[in-house]
């Protein structure tokens, strides 16, 4: 009998494959044979758990998110400064770049998502809304000025971010930036526009911040599994 541990060992190494086969050769060139594998494990198998390959795509976009976060905590936590906007952002854009798929993602790479993005609009709109609730929270807590809207600034901040990162894709050489001196300049425009006059406890918002980012990550990490409550309903 194949064990719940197992199935959930399996799961990971199959998304980590995925993901990494789906980074190298793209969407449209890469198949389930080629997942299966890459992950040790048969082609049924795969089919067990998840029965086509949009299906997975999606699901490694899940994981590879909750990675992002996972690597954005990281950085956030090491940091011994209280929260600032500059801060959060430089380690948002720095754990982007860190991750090739989530870059990808976020340059909309047709290399690697191919036919997929012409099918699916919703992994852009996906990062709008994680920020858009984030924006809300931190508004709340007095830390982020409250006179634009949560929805605009996640906007703003995700179509902003993304030319910052596909920027280098079509910048000559000659014209290009440093990165870390690119995420510096634009974390310290971000601090000056959207910190109130008054901002409030910046150790209760980091920690607000912490939490948040943590219930995203579990979230993005049992979102696809069979028996979550958005399965069920499908």
């Amino acid at each position: 009998m194949v064990t719940a541990l197992q199935l959930s060992n399996r799961r990971e190494r199959l998304l980590d494959s995925a993901g990494a086969l789906f980074s190298r050769w793209g969407f449209d060139k890469t198949n389930m044979d080629d997942i299966a594998r890459q992950a040790g494990i048969s082609k049924g198998a795969v089919y067990l758990e998840f029965p086509n390959k949009d299906a997975l795509f999606k699901a490694v976009v899940h994981w590879e998110f909750a990675r992002y976060i996972e690597d954005w905590l990281r950085r956030l936590k090491a940091d011994p400064e209280n929260l600032s906007i500059a801060r959060m952002v430089q380690h948002s854009l720095a754990a982007v770049d860190a991750n090739p798929f989530v870059k990808a993602l976020m340059i909309r790479d047709q290399r690697v998502f191919g036919s997929f993005l012409r099918r699916d609009k919703e992994f852009f709109g996906l990062a709008i809304s994680m920020r858009a609730e984030l924006f809300t929270q931190l508004q709340e807590a007095g830390i982020v000025r409250d006179d634009i809207s949560a929805s605009t600034l996640a906007y703003l901040i995700s179509v902003t971010g993304y030319g910052l990162i596909a920027g280098d894709e079509v910048v000559p050489a000659e014209k290009k930036v440093g990165f870390e001196e690119v995420i510096r300049a634009w974390g310290l425009l971000l601090e000056r526009a959207l910190t109130p006059a008054q901002p409030r406890n910046r150790k209760a918002a980091r920690a607000l911040l912490i939490s948040m980012a943590e219930k995203m990550q579990i979230a993005l990490r049992n979102l696809d599994k069979p028996g979550t409550e958005e399965n069920s309903a499908r």
